[in-house]
Protein backbone atom coordinates (compact mmCIF):
# COMPACT_ATOMS: atom_id res chain seq x y z
CA UNK A 1 0.00 0.00 0.00
CA UNK A 2 3.12 2.51 0.51
CA UNK A 3 4.44 1.65 -2.76
CA UNK A 4 1.36 2.69 -4.08
CA UNK A 5 0.98 5.89 -2.09
CA UNK A 6 4.43 6.67 -2.88
CA UNK A 7 3.96 5.90 -7.00
CA UNK A 8 0.59 8.03 -6.99
CA UNK A 9 2.74 10.71 -5.13
CA UNK A 10 5.20 11.16 -7.49
CA UNK A 11 2.84 11.31 -10.74
CA UNK A 12 0.93 14.11 -9.16
CA UNK A 13 4.75 15.66 -8.28
CA UNK A 14 5.31 14.93 -12.34
CA UNK A 15 2.13 16.42 -13.16
CA UNK A 16 2.46 19.68 -10.92
CA UNK A 17 5.99 20.10 -12.20
CA UNK A 18 4.95 19.52 -15.82
CA UNK A 19 2.35 22.17 -15.24
CA UNK A 20 4.53 24.40 -13.42
CA UNK A 21 6.85 24.02 -16.27
CA UNK A 22 4.23 25.30 -18.62
CA UNK A 23 3.21 27.91 -16.82
CA UNK A 24 6.46 29.47 -16.57
CA UNK A 25 7.17 29.10 -20.87
CA UNK A 26 3.49 30.82 -21.06
CA UNK A 27 4.46 33.58 -18.69
CA UNK A 28 7.73 34.15 -20.48
CA UNK A 29 5.99 33.98 -24.15
CA UNK A 30 3.35 36.60 -22.91
CA UNK A 31 5.60 38.74 -21.13
CA UNK A 32 7.06 42.03 -23.06
CA UNK A 33 10.64 42.85 -22.61
CA UNK A 34 12.37 46.03 -24.50
CA UNK A 35 14.94 44.91 -26.72
CA UNK A 36 17.31 47.47 -24.70
CA UNK A 37 17.66 49.13 -21.03
CA UNK A 38 16.11 52.18 -21.34
CA UNK A 39 12.48 54.63 -19.64
CA UNK A 40 9.56 53.53 -21.10
CA UNK A 41 8.00 57.05 -22.44
CA UNK A 42 4.40 56.32 -23.35
CA UNK A 43 2.18 53.68 -23.39
CA UNK A 44 -0.76 53.43 -26.22
CA UNK A 45 -2.09 50.16 -24.98
CA UNK A 46 -3.95 49.13 -21.77
CA UNK A 47 -4.85 45.44 -20.49
CA UNK A 48 -7.26 43.48 -22.25
CA UNK A 49 -7.10 45.50 -25.29
CA UNK A 50 -6.41 44.05 -28.39
CA UNK A 51 -2.62 44.40 -29.97
CA UNK A 52 -3.09 45.27 -33.83
CA UNK A 53 0.32 43.99 -35.21
CA UNK A 54 -0.41 44.87 -39.01
CA UNK A 55 -1.08 48.84 -39.56
CA UNK A 56 -0.89 50.08 -36.62
CA UNK A 57 -0.37 53.79 -36.87
CA UNK A 58 1.59 54.55 -33.25
CA UNK A 59 3.73 52.27 -31.21
CA UNK A 60 1.69 50.32 -28.91
CA UNK A 61 5.49 51.50 -26.47
CA UNK A 62 7.89 54.07 -26.71
CA UNK A 63 11.12 53.66 -24.99
CA UNK A 64 14.11 55.49 -24.87
CA UNK A 65 17.18 56.37 -23.30
CA UNK A 66 17.04 59.36 -21.32
CA UNK A 67 20.78 59.43 -20.51
CA UNK A 68 22.13 60.00 -23.98
CA UNK A 69 20.04 62.54 -25.51
CA UNK A 70 20.08 63.67 -28.67
CA UNK A 71 18.14 66.51 -30.53
CA UNK A 72 16.77 66.46 -34.66
CA UNK A 73 17.57 69.79 -35.89
CA UNK A 74 15.92 70.65 -39.53
CA UNK A 75 17.65 72.84 -41.51
CA UNK A 76 15.92 74.16 -44.41
CA UNK A 77 17.27 72.82 -48.05
CA UNK A 78 17.51 76.89 -48.63
CA UNK A 79 20.33 76.69 -45.99
CA UNK A 80 21.47 73.32 -46.58
CA UNK A 81 24.76 73.77 -48.59
CA UNK A 82 25.88 76.34 -45.20
CA UNK A 83 26.33 73.01 -42.85
CA UNK A 84 29.54 71.38 -42.67
CA UNK A 85 30.14 68.17 -40.63
CA UNK A 86 31.43 68.48 -36.71
CA UNK A 87 30.08 72.17 -36.24
CA UNK A 88 29.33 72.14 -32.66
CA UNK A 89 25.81 73.71 -31.75
CA UNK A 90 23.58 75.31 -29.16
CA UNK A 91 19.96 74.68 -28.37
CA UNK A 92 17.24 76.62 -26.14
CA UNK A 93 14.20 75.73 -24.53
CA UNK A 94 11.09 77.20 -26.50
CA UNK A 95 11.23 80.96 -25.28
CA UNK A 96 14.33 80.11 -22.99
CA UNK A 97 17.73 82.00 -23.74
CA UNK A 98 18.73 81.92 -19.98
CA UNK A 99 20.16 77.96 -19.88
CA UNK A 100 22.18 77.91 -23.13
CA UNK A 101 22.62 73.61 -23.71
CA UNK A 102 25.68 72.87 -25.44
CA UNK A 103 25.69 70.62 -28.57
CA UNK A 104 28.21 68.30 -29.84
CA UNK A 105 27.72 67.18 -33.87
CA UNK A 106 26.73 63.47 -34.11
CA UNK A 107 26.11 62.74 -38.21
CA UNK A 108 24.23 64.73 -40.57
CA UNK A 109 20.93 62.52 -42.44
CA UNK A 110 22.34 62.90 -46.21
CA UNK A 111 18.79 63.17 -47.09
CA UNK A 112 16.83 65.92 -47.46
CA UNK A 113 12.99 65.03 -46.28
CA UNK A 114 9.82 66.85 -46.24
CA UNK A 115 9.11 69.35 -42.56
CA UNK A 116 7.21 67.12 -40.42
CA UNK A 117 7.32 69.41 -37.66
CA UNK A 118 5.77 72.70 -38.25
CA UNK A 119 5.61 75.94 -36.27
CA UNK A 120 1.84 76.82 -37.23
CA UNK A 121 2.87 80.62 -38.37
CA UNK A 122 0.90 82.43 -41.30
CA UNK A 123 3.65 82.80 -43.43
CA UNK A 124 5.53 79.59 -42.93
CA UNK A 125 5.49 77.52 -46.31
CA UNK A 126 4.19 73.94 -45.86
CA UNK A 127 5.66 72.51 -48.81
CA UNK A 128 9.03 72.90 -47.07
CA UNK A 129 11.75 70.02 -46.99
CA UNK A 130 15.15 70.13 -44.72
CA UNK A 131 18.14 68.34 -43.99
CA UNK A 132 18.25 66.59 -40.38
CA UNK A 133 21.48 67.18 -38.36
CA UNK A 134 21.81 64.93 -34.99
CA UNK A 135 23.58 66.58 -32.09
CA UNK A 136 23.87 64.97 -28.22
CA UNK A 137 23.90 66.40 -25.89
CA UNK A 138 24.56 65.60 -21.46
CA UNK A 139 21.45 66.15 -19.44
CA UNK A 140 21.47 69.19 -18.07
CA UNK A 141 20.58 70.76 -14.19
CA UNK A 142 17.11 71.54 -15.15
CA UNK A 143 14.40 69.31 -17.10
CA UNK A 144 14.15 68.07 -20.18
CA UNK A 145 12.19 65.85 -21.64
CA UNK A 146 12.07 63.42 -24.28
CA UNK A 147 10.45 64.82 -27.54
CA UNK A 148 10.62 68.36 -26.42
CA UNK A 149 11.29 71.40 -28.98
CA UNK A 150 14.10 73.27 -28.52
CA UNK A 151 15.76 76.14 -30.91
CA UNK A 152 18.39 74.97 -32.11
CA UNK A 153 21.65 77.36 -33.54
CA UNK A 154 24.72 75.80 -35.11
CA UNK A 155 28.07 77.36 -35.79
CA UNK A 156 29.44 77.62 -39.41
CA UNK A 157 32.55 78.92 -40.19
CA UNK A 158 33.20 82.51 -41.80
CA UNK A 159 32.40 82.17 -45.62
CA UNK A 160 35.77 83.16 -47.18
CA UNK A 161 35.23 86.38 -50.01
CA UNK A 162 35.83 85.57 -53.59
CA UNK A 163 38.88 88.39 -53.31
CA UNK A 164 40.13 86.70 -50.37
CA UNK A 165 42.11 83.33 -50.80
CA UNK A 166 42.13 80.63 -48.08
CA UNK A 167 45.07 80.54 -45.82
Amino acid sequence: MAKRALGRFEATLKQVTAQRDETRMLLDRLTVRAPRTGTVLQVNIRAGEYALTMGATEPLMLVGDTQRLQVRADVDEVNAPLVRPNRPGVAYLKGDTTHPIPLTFVRIEPYIVPKRALTGDNSERVDTRVLQVIYRFDPPPFPIYAGQQVDVFIDREEPVSPTESPR
